[in-house]
């Protein structure tokens, strides 16, 4: 059933935030309403304090209190949750890049329950370190790597970021969808960044998709049943063309590969259009 660590309002604006887009066809444009919005001076600001954190002692045991919050919460996130597709990990060598549908703040227990990775990377927004509360304590410390509109920090910090995790034999999970689209049930187009990194760094792309049932009952009317879903993982194939094309290739599978989940999962059509179905949860 939903466990939200949250509070979330002002549901009726986003889902008609998320209503235009879809049928505008901007399906990675952000829809919340209340996140904050940083420009380059301040995300330089914010990214410089970040990565001198990371070097301090504060940071390191911090972030073992964060990670082990985070383990107890997704086992209560997940503890009704059905698994689907285990025995597609059989040919996993973990580390991977992990790609899943993006749709609650929540989501990420999920993956780290289903993929049994206590020690989860997670690349976020970097606005999410400007959250208060323990929120904010989480995004910060537990084992998040931040996105940035600087060229200069996404060429070289954030892959190194990434190239720290690997190292350290954790996962990472990227958003291909980039926005939270709340309670979405469809998959939505991938941008190219999860691939193109794994090609670089060369680790296959663990793919998943979660499906939502409503389970309404007297406590949560919009309560949900989650599956998770464990597709077929996509290997970087660098003989086969250019690091770019290598990616736009595995970026192509992974959307098929949802979007056949998606329709497997509702046994409905897949339909780019924005439908009443939509948002699971029993809103409106």
């Amino acid at each position: 059933m939903t466990f939200t660590p949250v509070k979330l309002g002002d549901r009726d604006k986003v889902i008609a935030n998320i209503e235009a887009n879809a049928n505008r066809g901007h399906f990675n444009d952000k829809v919340e309403i209340h996140d904050p919005v940083l420009n380059l001076d301040q995300q330089h600001e914010v990214l410089k304090t970040y990565l001198a954190l990371r070097q301090t002692h504060r940071y390191q045991w911090r972030g073992a209190e964060a990670r082990s919050m985070m383990n107890v919460a997704a086992n209560m996130a997940a503890a009704d949750m059905k698994v689907r597709g285990a025995e597609n990990l059989t040919n996993i060598s973990w580390p991977a890049i992990i790609t899943c549908n993006h749709f609650s703040p929540i989501d990420s227990l999920l993956v780290r329950s289903a993929l049994k990775q206590p020690d989860l990377a997670i690349v976020v927004e970097l606005t999410n370190l400007k959250m208060s509360g323990m929120l904010g304590f989480l995004m910060t410390y537990a084992d998040t790597i931040p996105i940035s509109d600087s060229i200069e920090y996404m060429g070289h910090e954030f892959i190194s970021l990434l190239k720290q995790a690997l190292s350290h034999q954790q996962s990472i999970l990227i958003y291909p969808e980039r926005e939270m689209w709340f309670n979405y049930r469809k998959p939505r187009p991938a941008e190219r960044g999860a691939y193109y990194y794994a090609v670089k760094l060369n680790v296959p792309i663990v793919s998943c998709f979660v499906s939502m049932v409503d389970a309404p009952t007297k406590n949560d009317p919009h309560g949900i049943d989650f599956t998770f879903h464990i597709l077929p993982p996509i290997f970087p194939d660098q003989q086969s063309g250019t690091p770019r094309e290598v990616a736009d290739k595995m970026r192509r599978i992974d959307e098929q590969q949802k979007m056949t989940a998606y329709e497997a999962a509702y046994k409905r059509p897949f339909r780019p259009a924005f439908e009443n179905q939509d948002i699971a949860g029993h809103y409106g």
